[in-house]
């Protein structure tokens, strides 16, 4: 059991199997809908939707009940969107803190390299620019010799 303190009310228990995740959520879905869409499988204690990120997490009082509903949710459809569930591992808070610094750092680090990169290329390009404004490509000189032409005139 993992107690949690929410802003709204007192702290409370969260069994262990009680949540189930979804995701691929419709943009404007509502808690009434996933009520009644999930609340055939057994009583619904909460209901936490995120919809920026298009996913909720539903509470039931028995994890028998989010085993249910987890296995027979996973694709269907809810509002004309494919929804995807799993059960929740029911883990403190904190460490979803932990997982939320770990891909920050990820992509703190990938952001990084790609300004490296993009400043090797674009810094060779720009110190490029100037050698082949001023002097024309050996391609061109070729296609643009007056002895090229007369050799094709020929051959027709």
């Amino acid at each position: 059991m993992v107690r949690t303190g929410d802003k709204q009310g007192p702290k409370r228990t969260i069994r262990n199997g009680t949540r189930v995740l979804v995701r691929d959520l419709p943009e404007k879905v509502r808690k009434t809908s996933l009520q009644s869409a999930f609340g055939d499988f057994g009583n619904v204690v909460r209901i936490e939707l995120m919809p920026e990120q298009r996913t909720a997490y539903i509470e039931y009082e028995e994890p028998r009940d989010a085993e249910d509903a987890a296995r027979e949710m996973d694709g269907k459809m809810l509002e004309r969107s494919k929804i995807r569930t799993k059960m929740m591992d029911d883990r403190p808070r904190a460490a979803m803190d932990h997982a939320i610094r770990v891909q920050e750092a990820c992509l703190a680090n990938l952001e990084s390299r790609a300004a490296e990169h993009q400043q090797r290329i674009f810094g060779e390009v720009a110190r490029a620019a100037p050698q082949s404004a001023s002097k024309k490509s050996p391609e061109r000189e070729r296609r643009s010799s007056p002895r090229r032409r007369s050799r094709s005139k020929r051959r027709r």
